[in-house]
Parts: structure tokens; sequence; C-alpha cells
């Protein structure tokens, strides 16, 4: 692999973590709030094959993105085949389907041998399966869209102009990526802090999620206003960061004030930095402006 390969590559395993480690996340979340995974995991025998939900939480976090770099190693010998199809995505999701949930090697939960040769009930095998459906089908429509979108870019970026539903979808997709830094930046403050989390009692906080659900709403907005001015020339990279963090940052403490009543700055605008931070390189990775003559 020459040096050039070696970029593309490390560019498509980048992809891969974000995708992943993003779906894996939001599903996970929603799932094991809809299902109440914390109850089902303490049933008669499957508490025998499960740990306690909020058990291994921060190695188990930790663990993603190794996780998505290995599938990036898997799929990049793939990738040419599967961007070259018409329904590539759905090529790739077929190849999770089969190999990695129904069919695989040992006698995994939702597989065909697990449910043959392990003690679970059926229903269990059934009941992790919406999760772990949607997960890599959102898995693959995203990667297959960033990748596709990225080498239509390199030929005609510079002469394109994006439709309205083009530049919503990459503000959504942004959106999603600073979601991730919020969780990351705010696990990272608790733990720094030695602050002991109740996970189950937080993934069960609505006023919590609905405050990252805000953020998440403000922030497709404003990269959908501050990319135009950024292709423009029109805002500098250091202020489009500026505004973001001071966004990111203020949504929380001003949320947290108002309706859970108490807040600190300090820590509301450390939690906005990542975020911001993503969004920033975000934009300046997806939104090539003209040199300036």
């Amino acid at each position: 692999m020459n040096k050039e390969q070696l970029k593309e590559f490390i560019q498509f395993a980048i992809k891969v973590i974000i995708v992943h480690c993003l779906t894996y996340f939001i599903f996970g979340m929603i799932m094991s709030n809809l299902l109440n995974y914390a109850e089902i995991f303490q049933r008669e025998i499957i508490r025998d094959f499960m740990l306690p939900i909020n058990s291994n939480t921060l190695v188990g976090v930790l663990v993603q993105p190794l996780r998505g770099l290995l599938f990036a190693i898997a799929l990049w010998p793939l990738r040419r085949t599967i961007l070259e199809m018409k329904y590539g995505w759905l090529s790739l999701w077929l190849l999770f389907v089969v190999f990695a949930i129904l069919s695989t090697t040992s006698a995994a939960p939702s597989s065909i041998e697990g449910m043959i040769y392990t003690r679970l009930p059926l229903w269990y095998h059934l009941i992790g399966l919406p999760e772990i459906m949607l997960q890599t089908l959102t898995f693959s429509l995203l990667l297959i869209w960033w990748e596709k979108r990225t080498s239509k870019a390199i030929e005609v970026r510079h002469m394109t102009r994006k439709s309205f539903f083009s530049d919503i979808l990459m503000a959504v997709v942004i959106a999603c990526f600073a979601y991730i830094g919020y969780a990351v930046g705010s696990l990272v403050l608790f733990f720094i802090a030695g602050s002991n989390i109740d996970f189950e009692q937080a993934a069960g906080d609505v006023k919590t999620h609905l405050m990252f659900v805000v953020a998440f709403i403000l922030n497709v907005i404003y990269v959908l206003y501050v990319s135009k001015k950024w292709l423009r020339n029109e805002i500098s990279l250091w202020m489009l960061g500026t505004i973001a963090w001071a966004l990111d940052g203020l949504v929380i403490f001003s949320y947290q004030w108002l309706f859970i009543g108490s807040s600190s700055f300090l820590v509301a605008m450390l939690i906005g930095l990542l975020p911001a931070l993503i969004i920033t390189l975000s934009v300046r990775q997806n939104y090539k402006r003209p040199k300036k003559s």
C-alpha cells in the first residue's frame, strides 16, 4: 500500500468509525429504553448470559472505535465493488444480515445457530433483531451515501450547486456527529471528576435527552446557515468554531438553568467544546470553498 492508498484508507476508516459509533449509540440508547433491556437482562436464564446493563459501560464505549476500525479493514477490499453497484447500501446490509447476524460461526443471540444450540428463549433472540437490523441498515445507508458523495465531490464539487435536500441531509449528518461529541464529552468530564453515574437512571432521564435534542436541532440550523457563509468566504474558520462553541455551550447552560434548575457555565462550555470542534472540522472538510485569487 503506497502513501496515497494509505491516506485513502485512513479517510475511509475514519468514516466507518464515525458512522458505526453514531448508529451504535443512537440505536442502543433508543432500544434499551424502548424495550427495557435493564429489566430483561435480569430475567432467569438471561442474567446467566448477559451482564447487567450498567456494567462495563466505559469499556463498551471505548471499544467501539476499535470495532469500527475492524469493519473498515474488512470492508476495504470490497469498497470499490460495493460503490459501483446501483444499490450498494443494500448489498452491504445483506452482508451484515447474513454473515454477522443470522449465520454467525458461533451460537450467538439472534442467529440461527443460537436459536438451535443455546438455552436462550426464542423471544430473546427475536427481541434483539430490531436494534441490530436497524443499526446495520442505517450504517450501510450512511456509509455508502458518504462515500459516494465524497467520490462525486472530487469531480464536480466546485461547480455543483447542492440541492436543498442535500444541504439538510449534510447538516443533519454533521449534527449527528456533534451529538456524539456531547455524549463523549459528558462522559469524559464525569469520569475525570470522579462522579458516580447511575447509567440506568441517566438512560431514562427524558429531560436530559430533550436537552441534547434541542442542541441537535440548533446545530442543524447553524450548519445550514454558516455553510453558505463559509462557501462565500464571509466567515473565517476560527469565527465559525467560536460561534459553534458559544452555541453548543450556551444551549446546555440555558436549558439546564431553565428546565433542570441548576447549571454550571464552566461545565456547559466544556461539554460544548467537542461538538463545536466536530462541526468546525466537518464544515471545513465537506464544504470546499473556492480559493481566493
